[in-house]
C-alpha cells in the first residue's frame, strides 16, 4: 500500500531563479527504506517537507499521504523549558512507560527529568528520535537526525530504529550526506542534483 505517492511534483520558491526540485515521481510503500542524497541546496529537506505535508508542491500532484509521521532533524527542536519526559508527553501523553523504555534503549534514561535546554546536541538528538518513534509512525522521516552522535550512540539509535522498522513495518525516509552512516540498510536511493 502506498503511504506516500506523487506524480511529477516540483517546488519553486518565490524570487529564486531555479526550482528546489522538479518532476519527481515516487511512491513510498509500507516497510520501504528511501535514502535521499545530493549536495547542499539540492532540495532534499524541501522534498521531505512535502512528504510530511508541511509544504505544498508548486507543480504536479500528491496522490497519497501517510496519516502518522514521525520526524527528526539534525536540529532536535525540543521545547527547552520542558523536561525530556515532558517533551515526549507533549506528543504522546499516555506513553510515559514506553517513553522511558525508549530513553533507556538509547542510554539517556538518566536525563528524563532534565530540562531539554541543558542537553548536549547528541542527547537532544536521541530524545528527538524517541519523540518521533512514540507516535508509531507509518513513515519515519530522518533529516540528518543522527549527525551529532558518536559511534556508540549512533549504533544504539540505528538498532532501535531497525527494531521498530521490523516490528511495525514503518517506512523510513532518510536524508544523509554520509552514506556510511545510513540508518536503514538496503532500500531505494533518490539522488537530487
Amino acid at each position: 500500500m502506498s503511504l506516500f505517492a506523487c506524480d511529477k511534483i516540483g517546488l519553486q520558491f518565490p524570487g529564486r531563479p531555479a526550482p528546489a526540485f522538479s518532476c519527481i515521481s515516487l511512491a513510498i510503500e509500507t516497510g520501504d527504506c528511501l535514502h535521499i542524497t545530493g549536495p547542499s541546496g539540492a532540495g532534499k529537506t524541501s522534498l521531505m517537507r512535502v512528504i510530511a505535508g508541511l509544504t505544498k508542491p508548486t507543480s504536479g500532484r500528491i496522490i497519497a499521504r501517510p496519516k502518522r509521521i514521525g520526524m527528526a532533524f539534525a536540529e532536535p527542536r525540543l521545547i527547552g523549558g520542558l523536561s525530556v519526559l515532558d517533551n515526549l508527553r507533549f506528543v504522546a501523553p499516555r506513553s510515559t512507560s514506553e517513553a522511558e523504555a525508549l530513553l533507556a534503549a538509547l542510554d539517556i534514561a538518566a536525563f528524563a527529568k532534565t530540562p531539554a535546554s541543558s542537553l548536549s546536541k547528541g542527547q537532544a538528538q536521541r530524545a528527538a528520535l524517541v519523540r518521533a518513534l512514540l507516535v508509531h509512525p507509518e513513515v519515519l522521516l530522518l533529516d540528518e537526525a543522527l549527525s551529532g552522535l558518536d559511534q556508540s550512540a549512533w549504533a544504539l539509535a540505528r538498532s532501535l530504529i531497525e527494531e521498530q522498522h521490523l516490528r511495525e513495518n514503518m517506512a523510513i525516509v532518510e536524508i544523509t550526506h554520509d552514506v556510511s552512516r545510513t540508518v536503514s540498510r538496503g532500500g531505494k536511493t533518490l539522488q537530487l542534483t
